[in-house]
């Protein structure tokens, strides 16, 4: 992961500076990142990855096998980059609600470009409608737990989103 890092700096960086600002982060929040190390050089092994990809694959002895492990590195990616437009939200919401709805997807073009692969692509677009019907429904629903402020402001990025989708 260490040698990924250091070949991706300048997009890890963008991305880390996007959430910042978007989220008025100070500099000791944003250490927070590289305090836990996520980084820096580590083994990433089938379980991890077995858990980075929401348990796409069944813990059995072949799940260190290489198809295994590329089918749990993309739903891995599919899943931590709808995830990523959820905290961006949320984050925008909660800290700077006037934020436009570009600066999310500034931050989520970036991280397209930095999972991005031969075998392996995704646009912003494609994780817009993602996030749209796999985690907005759980914000705004009927049933959820969020207060209504929560559920305006989401909507309000759903709607700002709505262009980036068609």
């Amino acid at each position: 992961m260490g040698e990924f890092a250091v070949r991706h700096a300048a997009g890890l960086e963008r991305i880390l500076a996007g959430v910042r600002d978007l989220g008025r982060f100070p500099p000791a929040v944003m250490a927070i990142a590289d305090e836990l190390g996520y980084l820096r050089e580590h083994e990433i092994s089938p379980a991890g990855l077995l858990l980075w990809s929401g348990g796409i694959e069944a813990c059995t002895p072949e799940i260190g096998a290489p198809a295994t492990m590329r089918r749990m590195a993309v739903a891995g990616a599919d899943l931590q980059l709808a995830h990523l437009v959820e905290a961006l939200v949320g984050t925008a919401v909660q800290r700077a609600p006037e934020t436009p709805a570009t600066a999310v997807t500034a931050v989520l073009d970036d991280a397209c470009a930095l999972v991005a692969g031969p075998a392996y692509r995704r646009t912003v677009r494609e994780v817009l409608l993602t996030w749209r019907v796999g985690f907005l429904p759980g914000v705004l629903m009927p049933t959820s737990a969020s207060p209504e402020w929560i559920k305006q402001g989401f909507r309000a990025y759903a709607r700002a989103l709505e262009p980036m989708t068609a």
